[in-house]
Parts: C-alpha cells; structure tokens; sequence
C-alpha cells in the first residue's frame, strides 16, 4: 500500500506532422508544450480512490477493495506490473 504521497507529471505535446503516420513506422514531428499533466496518489483511510479533473467538472470515487479484484492479467509482466500489484 502507498504510505506517503506520489506526484508525477508529464509535459503535453502537439504531433505538428504524422501524428498517423507513426502507426506505420514512419517518423512524426512533435513538440512539447509549457503545459503540463499532473497526477497526485495519496493514501486515504477511507478504503477509496478519488479522481478529480476541477477543470472539466469530473469527480469520481472507487473502493480500493473491488479494484484490487479486477481482471489485470492485460497487463503482461512489463516493469509497472510489481507497481500495479
């Protein structure tokens, strides 16, 4: 279980050309903006997940115990399996 408070964050980006094209294995051209994404984990005692998105008006809640009981094998064994587990 999480015992202290995670932040990440990650740059947004434009594809400014080939934002298709890579699917085929051809090059795009993409540039970040001075924008960027944040996710905030935090351990809660009230056995449930909350996300918040304040600027489009979304707020949802789950129990910890019936995500912990989904179906995660999708997931392969790639490095953020252990983190998932």
């Amino acid at each position: 279980m999480l015992s202290e408070v995670l932040l990440v964050s990650a740059p947004g980006k434009v594809i400014l050309h080939g934002e298709h094209a890579v699917v085929h294995g051809k090059v795009a051209l993409a540039v970040a903006l001075n924008l960027r994404t944040f996710l905030r984990l935090q351990p809660h005692s009230n056995g449930k997940v909350d996300l918040s998105l304040p600027n489009i008006g979304i707020k949802r809640a789950w129990d910890v115990a019936r995500l912990q009981s989904l179906d995660t094998s999708f997931l392969g064994e790639g490095p953020c399996r252990a983190w998932i587990s």
